[in-house]
């Protein structure tokens, strides 16, 4: 048996890639952080693991069957965040995201990891977890970066909006730790109930 390591997830269009890209650029600049920084710009709505290669079917099938259901969803990324590491006592990435979450967002995690996540627990490695949205500008970071550096560094990033829409889903094989070697599986484009309805 053969295993993969796979994620379900959005990666921005090249026009919202090359403005998202001179954002993660000011705040490498302005934070200088010493770590890995992020080279494609997606946000991961499941990550799979480590899974026997003969359940991509499933996942595929899966997938199309969401995607005919879905709907594009809009999003505004404006915010830089972080993500925490307890043990350490220090920041370990630094992300951008919407300040609001649309339910529709939420929902369509929560049908991913029903309908495909629940069904492979216990098969893959790690475990699986629901998502957390987001768009990693630098991960694993070596220097020591504080929440109270992080919060006056903040105030130096120019506000920004970057408009996104949401309008497929794909499955990636992950060749490294940090999702930086990747290739794409299968993609979806989402369906809209309007768009079925005019088409017939």
């Amino acid at each position: 048996m053969t295993e993969v390591n796979v994620f379900i997830a959005f990666m921005l269009s090249e026009p919202e890639n090359k403005a998202f890209g001179k954002i993660a650029q000011q705040v490498r600049d302005i934070f200088r952080p010493e770590g890995k920084d992020e080279r494609f710009f997606h946000t991961t709505l499941l990550f799979i693991g480590w899974v026997d290669e003969s359940g991509l079917p499933f996942i595929q099938e899966s997938l199309a069957d969401i995607a005919k259901q879905q709907s594009p969803i809009t999003i505004d990324i404006n915010c830089v965040g972080y993500f925490y590491n307890q043990k350490k006592q220090c920041i370990k990435v630094l992300y951008a995201v919407p300040d609001k979450i649309p339910t529709e967002l939420n929902d369509l995690c929560q049908r991913l990891y029903d309908k495909i996540g629940k069904p492979l627990q216990g098969k893959t490695r790690p475990a699986i977890s629901p998502a957390t949205i987001h768009f990693t500008i630098t991960n694993r970071l070596k220097n020591r970066l504080t929440k109270e550096e992080f919060t006056a560094l903040s105030q130096e990033v120019d506000p920004f909006s970057i408009p996104v829409t949401i309008n497929e889903i794909g499955l990636y094989h992950c060749k490294d730790q940090d999702h930086r070697y990747y290739r794409e599986i299968c993609k979806f484009r989402f369906e809209s109930l309007h768009n079925i309805q005019a088409a017939v």
